[in-house]
């Protein structure tokens, strides 16, 4: 990539980052029709279907996907094409379904504690963590 002055890199990635934004929306808007069609059919409202944390931080994936797009890119600031700001906004839509999967996949999830009866009727709490095969309540050798 060439050397550009600092006020270019700042337009280039603020365009970069909007239009991963955007195209991380497009895919928002696919979500919200999907929640739409089942808050239809269950009889619910449509925002019991929508987690907004979940689409804040989807639409920040989407603006670094088309960041790192961007980056990737040979982009002469002053000559940006529409090829290259839709580019950035399929990064956006791809690069944030891919960066979800892989959090997904290889981030480890916290796992809420099993609760379970023992045979006296007490109710024993058990976390289950790696490398830990102690039985509840009896202490580690």
């Amino acid at each position: 990539m060439t050397a550009l002055p600092a006020g270019d890199w700042i337009q280039l990635l603020t365009l970069a980052g909007l239009a991963g934004g955007a195209g991380q929306c497009m895919r928002a808007i696919v979500e919200i029709k999907k929640a739409h069609d089942v808050s239809s059919t269950a009889g619910g409202a449509v925002t019991d279907n929508i987690d907004l944390k979940q689409m804040a931080i989807s639409l920040v994936i989407g603006a670094v996907a088309g960041v790192l797009a961007a980056m990737a890119l040979d982009v002469s600031v002053g000559q940006i094409t529409a090829q290259q700001v839709l580019t950035f906004m399929a990064a956006g839509y791809a690069g944030a379904d891919f960066i979800e999967g892989f959090m997904s996949r290889y981030v480890p999830q916290a796992t809420p504690p099993v609760t379970a009866v023992a045979a006296t009727g007490a109710a024993v709490t058990v976390t289950a963590v790696a490398g830990d095969a102690a039985a509840p309540g009896q202490p580690n050798a």
